[in-house]
């Protein structure tokens, strides 16, 4: 079943970020707590861990792109 990764919001005022490196690509497996990518804020650059095992099947947000917190960025299954 295919799931939606979405930009999570990594501080109150956060309304926006990018991916700033994908540490996976697509058709790769992970595990729960693996880094998947970089997020870059105003702030800061952050990684961002897998929630649960799964395989990236398609990234939404390409690296350096602006995306809205809540946007989808990947879908995995």
């Amino acid at each position: 079943m295919t799931k939606e990764i979405t930009l999570p919001r990594l501080g109150e005022t956060m309304e926006e970020g990018k991916i700033s490196k994908w540490i996976i690509k697509e058709g790769d497996s992970f595990a729960r707590g693996q880094i998947i990518a970089e997020i870059e804020t105003d702030k800061t650059t952050v990684e961002l861990p897998a929630l649960e095992d799964g395989t990236l099947k398609k990234i939404v947000a390409p690296e350096g792109q602006d995306t809205k917190v809540g946007e989808v960025i990947a879908l995995v299954e």
